[in-house]
Protein backbone atom coordinates (compact mmCIF):
# COMPACT_ATOMS: atom_id res chain seq x y z
CA UNK A 1 0.00 0.00 0.00
CA UNK A 2 2.87 2.41 0.74
CA UNK A 3 4.12 2.16 -2.86
CA UNK A 4 0.64 2.73 -4.27
CA UNK A 5 -0.05 5.72 -2.00
CA UNK A 6 2.99 7.44 -3.47
CA UNK A 7 1.23 7.80 -6.86
CA UNK A 8 -1.42 10.32 -7.85
CA UNK A 9 -4.57 8.90 -9.46
CA UNK A 10 -3.36 9.64 -12.99
CA UNK A 11 0.14 8.32 -12.31
CA UNK A 12 -1.30 5.06 -11.06
CA UNK A 13 -3.52 4.70 -14.14
CA UNK A 14 -0.55 5.40 -16.44
CA UNK A 15 1.44 2.75 -14.57
CA UNK A 16 -1.37 0.24 -15.14
CA UNK A 17 -1.66 1.19 -18.84
CA UNK A 18 2.08 0.60 -19.31
CA UNK A 19 1.47 -3.12 -18.78
CA UNK A 20 -0.99 -3.25 -21.70
CA UNK A 21 -0.17 -3.48 -25.41
CA UNK A 22 -0.32 0.00 -26.94
CA UNK A 23 -3.29 -1.04 -29.08
CA UNK A 24 -5.29 -1.85 -25.94
CA UNK A 25 -4.07 1.21 -24.04
CA UNK A 26 -5.28 3.52 -26.83
CA UNK A 27 -8.81 2.07 -26.66
CA UNK A 28 -9.16 3.36 -23.07
CA UNK A 29 -9.23 6.93 -24.42
CA UNK A 30 -12.98 6.59 -25.09
CA UNK A 31 -13.85 5.85 -21.45
CA UNK A 32 -14.01 9.45 -20.22
CA UNK A 33 -12.33 12.86 -20.46
CA UNK A 34 -9.86 11.81 -17.77
CA UNK A 35 -8.80 8.81 -19.84
CA UNK A 36 -8.66 10.58 -23.23
CA UNK A 37 -4.95 11.38 -23.24
CA UNK A 38 -3.67 9.12 -20.47
CA UNK A 39 -2.25 6.57 -22.95
CA UNK A 40 -0.03 9.33 -24.40
CA UNK A 41 1.81 9.46 -21.09
CA UNK A 42 2.71 5.75 -21.21
CA UNK A 43 6.49 5.43 -21.64
CA UNK A 44 6.31 2.02 -23.35
CA UNK A 45 5.09 1.94 -26.96
CA UNK A 46 4.52 -1.05 -29.23
CA UNK A 47 3.30 -0.82 -32.81
CA UNK A 48 2.94 -4.33 -34.26
CA UNK A 49 1.37 -4.41 -37.71
CA UNK A 50 0.65 -8.11 -37.38
CA UNK A 51 -1.67 -7.41 -34.45
CA UNK A 52 -4.18 -5.57 -36.66
CA UNK A 53 -4.68 -8.57 -38.95
CA UNK A 54 -5.68 -12.17 -38.53
CA UNK A 55 -2.78 -14.61 -38.45
CA UNK A 56 -4.01 -16.12 -41.73
CA UNK A 57 -3.66 -12.73 -43.45
CA UNK A 58 -0.04 -12.35 -42.39
CA UNK A 59 0.87 -15.86 -43.60
CA UNK A 60 -0.85 -15.37 -46.97
CA UNK A 61 0.68 -11.94 -47.49
CA UNK A 62 4.19 -13.21 -46.83
CA UNK A 63 3.93 -15.95 -49.49
CA UNK A 64 2.55 -13.69 -52.26
CA UNK A 65 5.21 -12.90 -54.84
CA UNK A 66 3.72 -10.13 -56.99
CA UNK A 67 3.50 -6.57 -55.62
CA UNK A 68 0.16 -5.91 -57.32
CA UNK A 69 -1.39 -8.87 -55.48
CA UNK A 70 0.00 -7.60 -52.18
CA UNK A 71 -1.51 -4.15 -52.79
CA UNK A 72 -4.93 -5.67 -53.39
CA UNK A 73 -4.46 -7.74 -50.25
CA UNK A 74 -4.16 -4.63 -48.03
CA UNK A 75 -7.02 -2.71 -49.66
CA UNK A 76 -8.83 -2.63 -46.31
CA UNK A 77 -6.69 0.36 -45.31
CA UNK A 78 -5.75 -0.94 -41.84
CA UNK A 79 -2.02 -0.49 -42.41
CA UNK A 80 -2.53 3.02 -43.84
CA UNK A 81 -4.53 4.03 -40.77
CA UNK A 82 -1.88 2.60 -38.47
CA UNK A 83 0.85 4.54 -40.28
CA UNK A 84 -1.10 7.81 -40.04
CA UNK A 85 -1.77 7.16 -36.36
CA UNK A 86 1.93 6.69 -35.54
CA UNK A 87 2.94 9.65 -37.71
CA UNK A 88 0.45 11.93 -35.99
CA UNK A 89 0.78 10.80 -32.38
CA UNK A 90 4.40 9.77 -31.81
CA UNK A 91 5.81 13.32 -32.15
CA UNK A 92 3.10 14.55 -29.76
CA UNK A 93 3.60 11.82 -27.17
CA UNK A 94 3.39 13.50 -23.77
CA UNK A 95 5.81 11.27 -21.87
CA UNK A 96 9.19 13.05 -21.70
CA UNK A 97 10.92 9.67 -21.59
CA UNK A 98 10.22 6.77 -23.96
CA UNK A 99 11.43 3.75 -22.05
CA UNK A 100 10.81 1.38 -24.95
CA UNK A 101 9.69 1.52 -28.59
CA UNK A 102 8.90 -1.67 -30.50
CA UNK A 103 8.08 -1.61 -34.22
CA UNK A 104 7.02 -4.70 -36.22
CA UNK A 105 6.16 -3.72 -39.81
CA UNK A 106 5.81 -5.87 -42.91
CA UNK A 107 3.65 -4.27 -45.64
CA UNK A 108 4.87 -1.78 -48.27
CA UNK A 109 2.72 0.89 -46.63
CA UNK A 110 5.65 1.49 -44.27
CA UNK A 111 8.78 2.89 -45.88
CA UNK A 112 12.40 3.23 -44.69
CA UNK A 113 12.00 6.97 -44.10
CA UNK A 114 9.15 6.26 -41.70
CA UNK A 115 11.35 3.99 -39.60
CA UNK A 116 14.16 6.54 -39.55
CA UNK A 117 11.87 9.38 -38.42
CA UNK A 118 10.20 7.38 -35.64
CA UNK A 119 13.53 6.10 -34.31
CA UNK A 120 14.85 9.69 -34.27
CA UNK A 121 11.89 10.74 -32.15
CA UNK A 122 12.51 7.89 -29.70
CA UNK A 123 16.19 8.82 -29.44
CA UNK A 124 15.27 12.43 -28.68
CA UNK A 125 13.18 11.10 -25.76
CA UNK A 126 16.12 9.13 -24.30
CA UNK A 127 14.86 5.71 -25.37
CA UNK A 128 16.20 2.81 -23.32
CA UNK A 129 14.87 -0.16 -25.30
CA UNK A 130 14.50 -0.09 -29.09
CA UNK A 131 13.27 -3.01 -31.19
CA UNK A 132 12.68 -2.77 -34.95
CA UNK A 133 11.54 -5.61 -37.22
CA UNK A 134 11.14 -4.42 -40.81
CA UNK A 135 10.25 -6.86 -43.59
CA UNK A 136 10.33 -5.84 -47.23
CA UNK A 137 10.52 -7.65 -50.55
CA UNK A 138 12.52 -7.65 -53.78
CA UNK A 139 13.52 -4.25 -55.08
CA UNK A 140 12.79 -2.47 -51.79
CA UNK A 141 15.39 -0.51 -49.83
CA UNK A 142 16.61 -1.51 -46.40
CA UNK A 143 15.82 0.92 -43.60
CA UNK A 144 18.84 3.05 -42.71
CA UNK A 145 18.61 4.13 -39.09
CA UNK A 146 19.74 7.63 -38.02
CA UNK A 147 23.39 8.05 -37.08
CA UNK A 148 22.25 9.49 -33.72
CA UNK A 149 21.25 5.93 -32.75
CA UNK A 150 24.93 5.05 -32.37
CA UNK A 151 25.57 7.85 -29.88
CA UNK A 152 22.46 7.32 -27.75
CA UNK A 153 23.75 7.27 -24.16
CA UNK A 154 20.45 6.06 -22.69
CA UNK A 155 20.12 2.97 -24.92
CA UNK A 156 20.28 -0.28 -22.93
CA UNK A 157 18.64 -2.71 -25.37
CA UNK A 158 18.84 -2.67 -29.17
CA UNK A 159 17.11 -5.34 -31.29
CA UNK A 160 17.18 -5.07 -35.09
CA UNK A 161 15.69 -7.67 -37.40
CA UNK A 162 15.47 -8.30 -41.16
CA UNK A 163 15.55 -5.36 -43.63
CA UNK A 164 17.69 -2.98 -41.57
CA UNK A 165 20.93 -1.51 -42.89
CA UNK A 166 23.47 -1.28 -40.05
CA UNK A 167 25.93 1.50 -40.86
CA UNK A 168 28.04 2.21 -37.78
CA UNK A 169 30.06 5.47 -37.95
CA UNK A 170 33.69 5.57 -36.91
CA UNK A 171 32.88 7.81 -33.97
CA UNK A 172 30.14 6.27 -31.89
CA UNK A 173 29.42 5.54 -28.25
CA UNK A 174 26.80 3.30 -26.64
CA UNK A 175 27.97 3.36 -23.03
CA UNK A 176 24.81 1.79 -21.56
CA UNK A 177 24.13 -0.94 -24.13
CA UNK A 178 23.77 -4.35 -22.46
CA UNK A 179 21.61 -6.25 -24.98
CA UNK A 180 22.28 -6.32 -28.73
CA UNK A 181 20.32 -8.50 -31.19
CA UNK A 182 21.21 -8.37 -34.91
CA UNK A 183 19.00 -10.86 -36.74
CA UNK A 184 19.12 -11.20 -40.54
CA UNK A 185 20.17 -7.56 -40.96
CA UNK A 186 22.55 -6.23 -43.64
CA UNK A 187 25.73 -4.31 -42.83
CA UNK A 188 27.04 -1.33 -44.79
CA UNK A 189 30.44 -3.03 -44.65
CA UNK A 190 32.28 -5.64 -42.62
CA UNK A 191 33.82 -2.97 -40.38
CA UNK A 192 30.37 -1.79 -39.21
CA UNK A 193 29.69 -5.02 -37.37
CA UNK A 194 33.21 -5.25 -35.97
CA UNK A 195 33.14 -1.64 -34.72
CA UNK A 196 29.82 -2.28 -33.01
CA UNK A 197 31.09 -5.41 -31.26
CA UNK A 198 34.39 -3.88 -30.26
CA UNK A 199 33.11 -0.73 -28.56
CA UNK A 200 30.19 -1.88 -26.41
CA UNK A 201 31.97 -1.89 -23.08
CA UNK A 202 29.15 -3.27 -20.88
CA UNK A 203 27.46 -5.66 -23.33
CA UNK A 204 26.04 -8.79 -21.68
CA UNK A 205 23.67 -10.36 -24.23
CA UNK A 206 24.57 -10.71 -27.93
CA UNK A 207 22.59 -12.36 -30.75
CA UNK A 208 24.00 -12.41 -34.29
CA UNK A 209 22.07 -14.19 -37.07
CA UNK A 210 23.79 -14.15 -40.45
CA UNK A 211 22.18 -14.53 -43.87
CA UNK A 212 23.44 -14.72 -47.45
CA UNK A 213 24.47 -11.32 -48.74
CA UNK A 214 24.83 -9.57 -45.38
CA UNK A 215 28.27 -8.13 -46.37
CA UNK A 216 30.15 -9.98 -43.62
CA UNK A 217 32.78 -12.71 -43.96
CA UNK A 218 34.52 -12.67 -40.61
CA UNK A 219 34.38 -10.98 -37.23
CA UNK A 220 35.63 -11.35 -33.68
CA UNK A 221 33.66 -11.36 -30.46
CA UNK A 222 36.10 -10.15 -27.81
CA UNK A 223 33.86 -8.87 -25.03
CA UNK A 224 34.96 -9.38 -21.39
CA UNK A 225 31.49 -8.55 -19.99
CA UNK A 226 29.44 -10.85 -22.26
CA UNK A 227 27.27 -13.41 -20.46
CA UNK A 228 25.14 -14.81 -23.31
CA UNK A 229 26.01 -15.37 -26.98
CA UNK A 230 23.74 -16.76 -29.72
CA UNK A 231 25.27 -17.14 -33.17
CA UNK A 232 23.42 -18.47 -36.25
CA UNK A 233 24.85 -19.02 -39.74
CA UNK A 234 22.28 -19.81 -42.42
CA UNK A 235 22.86 -21.73 -45.64
CA UNK A 236 24.65 -19.75 -48.33
CA UNK A 237 26.73 -17.63 -45.96
CA UNK A 238 30.37 -17.25 -46.92
CA UNK A 239 32.96 -17.08 -44.19
CA UNK A 240 36.62 -16.44 -43.51
CA UNK A 241 36.33 -17.39 -39.86
CA UNK A 242 35.15 -16.23 -36.47
CA UNK A 243 36.98 -15.77 -33.19
CA UNK A 244 35.31 -15.80 -29.78
CA UNK A 245 37.04 -14.61 -26.60
CA UNK A 246 34.45 -14.19 -23.84
CA UNK A 247 35.86 -14.95 -20.36
CA UNK A 248 32.55 -14.23 -18.55
CA UNK A 249 30.25 -16.17 -20.90
CA UNK A 250 27.71 -18.49 -19.24
CA UNK A 251 25.41 -19.36 -22.16
CA UNK A 252 26.42 -20.19 -25.75
CA UNK A 253 24.14 -21.14 -28.63
CA UNK A 254 25.62 -21.99 -32.03
CA UNK A 255 23.62 -22.98 -35.08
CA UNK A 256 25.35 -23.57 -38.42
CA UNK A 257 23.36 -24.59 -41.49
CA UNK A 258 26.05 -23.55 -43.95
CA UNK A 259 27.12 -26.26 -46.39
CA UNK A 260 30.75 -25.17 -46.23
CA UNK A 261 32.80 -28.14 -45.02
CA UNK A 262 35.26 -25.86 -43.25
CA UNK A 263 32.96 -23.34 -41.60
CA UNK A 264 32.89 -25.03 -38.21
CA UNK A 265 36.66 -25.42 -38.00
CA UNK A 266 36.94 -21.67 -38.67
CA UNK A 267 35.40 -20.89 -35.30
CA UNK A 268 38.16 -20.25 -32.80
CA UNK A 269 36.98 -20.30 -29.19
CA UNK A 270 39.72 -18.97 -26.96
CA UNK A 271 38.25 -18.32 -23.56
CA UNK A 272 35.02 -19.61 -21.97
CA UNK A 273 36.04 -20.76 -18.48
CA UNK A 274 32.66 -19.91 -16.88
CA UNK A 275 30.42 -21.49 -19.52
CA UNK A 276 27.47 -23.35 -17.95
CA UNK A 277 25.14 -24.11 -20.87
CA UNK A 278 25.74 -24.73 -24.57
CA UNK A 279 23.35 -25.53 -27.42
CA UNK A 280 25.04 -26.71 -30.61
CA UNK A 281 23.44 -27.56 -33.97
CA UNK A 282 25.55 -28.14 -37.07
CA UNK A 283 24.82 -29.73 -40.41
CA UNK A 284 27.54 -31.80 -42.06
CA UNK A 285 30.53 -30.59 -40.03
CA UNK A 286 33.10 -32.17 -37.76
CA UNK A 287 32.31 -30.41 -34.50
CA UNK A 288 34.83 -32.14 -32.24
CA UNK A 289 37.19 -29.16 -32.25
CA UNK A 290 34.37 -26.85 -31.18
CA UNK A 291 33.26 -29.23 -28.41
CA UNK A 292 36.80 -29.32 -27.05
CA UNK A 293 36.36 -25.63 -26.18
CA UNK A 294 33.10 -26.21 -24.28
CA UNK A 295 34.12 -28.88 -21.79
CA UNK A 296 33.25 -26.79 -18.72
CA UNK A 297 29.50 -26.89 -19.43
CA UNK A 298 26.95 -28.37 -17.03
CA UNK A 299 24.12 -28.50 -19.58
CA UNK A 300 24.82 -29.50 -23.18
CA UNK A 301 22.23 -29.72 -25.97
CA UNK A 302 23.70 -31.22 -29.11
CA UNK A 303 21.83 -31.70 -32.39
CA UNK A 304 23.72 -33.29 -35.26
CA UNK A 305 22.49 -33.63 -38.83
CA UNK A 306 23.25 -35.54 -42.02
CA UNK A 307 26.98 -35.96 -42.56
CA UNK A 308 28.03 -36.05 -38.91
CA UNK A 309 29.18 -39.52 -37.94
CA UNK A 310 29.45 -40.60 -34.34
CA UNK A 311 33.23 -40.22 -34.56
CA UNK A 312 32.74 -36.51 -35.35
CA UNK A 313 30.98 -36.02 -32.02
CA UNK A 314 32.72 -38.03 -29.30
CA UNK A 315 36.07 -39.52 -28.44
CA UNK A 316 38.95 -39.55 -25.96
CA UNK A 317 39.79 -35.92 -26.66
CA UNK A 318 36.37 -34.49 -25.67
CA UNK A 319 35.74 -34.81 -21.92
CA UNK A 320 33.01 -32.87 -20.07
CA UNK A 321 34.07 -33.08 -16.44
CA UNK A 322 31.13 -31.06 -15.04
CA UNK A 323 28.30 -32.23 -17.29
CA UNK A 324 24.97 -32.78 -15.48
CA UNK A 325 22.41 -32.64 -18.29
CA UNK A 326 22.91 -34.00 -21.83
CA UNK A 327 20.27 -33.48 -24.53
CA UNK A 328 21.33 -35.29 -27.69
CA UNK A 329 19.34 -35.08 -30.92
CA UNK A 330 19.86 -36.32 -34.47
CA UNK A 331 18.03 -35.95 -37.77
CA UNK A 332 19.58 -38.67 -39.88
CA UNK A 333 19.76 -42.43 -40.20
CA UNK A 334 22.39 -44.86 -41.38
CA UNK A 335 25.50 -46.60 -40.12
CA UNK A 336 28.05 -44.93 -42.46
CA UNK A 337 30.33 -47.97 -42.59
CA UNK A 338 30.13 -48.37 -38.84
CA UNK A 339 32.03 -51.42 -37.52
CA UNK A 340 31.64 -51.01 -33.76
CA UNK A 341 31.85 -48.41 -31.04
CA UNK A 342 35.40 -47.31 -30.26
CA UNK A 343 35.15 -46.69 -26.53
CA UNK A 344 37.37 -44.10 -24.82
CA UNK A 345 40.40 -45.53 -23.02
CA UNK A 346 38.81 -44.41 -19.73
CA UNK A 347 35.22 -43.59 -18.83
CA UNK A 348 34.62 -39.81 -18.98
CA UNK A 349 34.54 -38.22 -15.54
CA UNK A 350 31.14 -36.61 -16.19
CA UNK A 351 29.54 -40.07 -16.55
CA UNK A 352 31.14 -41.38 -13.40
CA UNK A 353 30.44 -38.40 -11.16
CA UNK A 354 28.06 -35.72 -12.47
CA UNK A 355 25.62 -36.61 -15.30
CA UNK A 356 22.06 -36.69 -13.92
CA UNK A 357 19.80 -36.15 -16.96
CA UNK A 358 20.15 -37.69 -20.42
CA UNK A 359 17.76 -36.94 -23.31
CA UNK A 360 18.05 -38.39 -26.81
CA UNK A 361 15.82 -37.28 -29.70
CA UNK A 362 15.93 -38.51 -33.30
CA UNK A 363 16.12 -41.58 -35.46
CA UNK A 364 19.91 -41.85 -35.29
CA UNK A 365 19.16 -43.81 -32.13
CA UNK A 366 17.68 -46.57 -34.32
CA UNK A 367 21.04 -47.18 -36.02
CA UNK A 368 23.55 -49.67 -34.64
CA UNK A 369 26.04 -46.96 -33.66
CA UNK A 370 23.26 -44.91 -32.06
CA UNK A 371 22.19 -47.80 -29.86
CA UNK A 372 25.79 -48.61 -28.96
CA UNK A 373 26.45 -45.02 -27.92
CA UNK A 374 23.25 -44.88 -25.82
CA UNK A 375 24.11 -48.16 -24.11
CA UNK A 376 27.60 -46.91 -23.31
CA UNK A 377 26.23 -43.74 -21.69
CA UNK A 378 23.60 -45.65 -19.68
CA UNK A 379 26.04 -48.33 -18.62
CA UNK A 380 28.60 -45.88 -17.29
CA UNK A 381 26.49 -43.06 -15.81
CA UNK A 382 26.64 -43.81 -12.11
CA UNK A 383 24.45 -40.92 -10.90
CA UNK A 384 21.92 -40.79 -13.72
CA UNK A 385 18.40 -39.93 -12.50
CA UNK A 386 16.42 -39.66 -15.75
CA UNK A 387 17.07 -40.98 -19.26
CA UNK A 388 14.53 -40.13 -21.97
CA UNK A 389 14.80 -41.60 -25.47
CA UNK A 390 12.49 -40.24 -28.18
CA UNK A 391 12.29 -41.37 -31.81
CA UNK A 392 9.95 -40.75 -34.74
CA UNK A 393 6.36 -42.05 -34.95
CA UNK A 394 6.90 -44.39 -37.90
CA UNK A 395 8.43 -47.33 -36.01
CA UNK A 396 6.47 -50.60 -35.91
CA UNK A 397 5.08 -51.21 -32.35
CA UNK A 398 6.83 -54.59 -32.08
CA UNK A 399 10.16 -53.07 -33.11
CA UNK A 400 9.60 -50.33 -30.56
CA UNK A 401 9.06 -52.95 -27.86
CA UNK A 402 12.13 -54.94 -28.97
CA UNK A 403 14.22 -51.76 -28.95
CA UNK A 404 13.06 -50.79 -25.47
CA UNK A 405 13.77 -54.30 -24.16
CA UNK A 406 17.26 -54.29 -25.70
CA UNK A 407 18.16 -50.99 -24.05
CA UNK A 408 16.69 -51.91 -20.67
CA UNK A 409 18.72 -55.12 -20.67
CA UNK A 410 21.87 -53.05 -21.07
CA UNK A 411 21.52 -52.44 -17.30
CA UNK A 412 21.89 -48.71 -16.50
CA UNK A 413 24.66 -48.24 -13.97
CA UNK A 414 22.55 -46.02 -11.71
CA UNK A 415 20.01 -48.06 -9.70
CA UNK A 416 17.73 -45.00 -9.38
CA UNK A 417 17.64 -44.17 -13.09
CA UNK A 418 14.15 -43.69 -14.57
CA UNK A 419 14.32 -44.84 -18.20
CA UNK A 420 11.56 -43.38 -20.43
CA UNK A 421 10.80 -44.18 -24.09
CA UNK A 422 8.70 -41.89 -26.31
CA UNK A 423 7.56 -42.42 -29.89
CA UNK A 424 6.87 -38.94 -31.26
CA UNK A 425 8.70 -35.77 -32.27
CA UNK A 426 8.59 -33.94 -28.96
CA UNK A 427 12.09 -32.58 -29.29
CA UNK A 428 12.11 -30.02 -26.52
CA UNK A 429 14.44 -28.00 -28.73
CA UNK A 430 12.51 -24.73 -28.86
CA UNK A 431 15.76 -22.81 -29.18
CA UNK A 432 16.14 -23.85 -32.84
CA UNK A 433 12.99 -21.99 -33.85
Amino acid sequence: MDKISGFSDDELLVKILSFLPTKEAVTTSILSKQWKFLWMRVPKLEYDEKSIYLKEFYCQYMILERDDRRKRFIASGKSQRMRRFIDRNLPLHISPLIESLRLVLFTEVFQPQDIKLWVEIAISRCVEELSVTFTLFKGKRNALLPSSLYTCKSLVTLKLKKNILVDVPHDFCLPSLKTLHLELVTYADEESLQRLLTNCSVLEDLVVERHQGDNVRKFSVIIPTLLSLSFTVWSGCSSDGYMIDTPSLKYFKYKNLSKSTTSTSLIIVKNMPKLEEAQIFTAGHNIKKLLQSLTSVKLLSLLVAEGNTAEAVYGDDVVFNKLEHLNFGSIFKGNYGYTGLVEPSSVPKCLLSSLQTFEWSGDFFLSVQGKDLAKYILRNSCFLKTATITHGPGLDPQKHLDLETEIRLSSPSSPTCNLVFNQHWDWGWEFWI
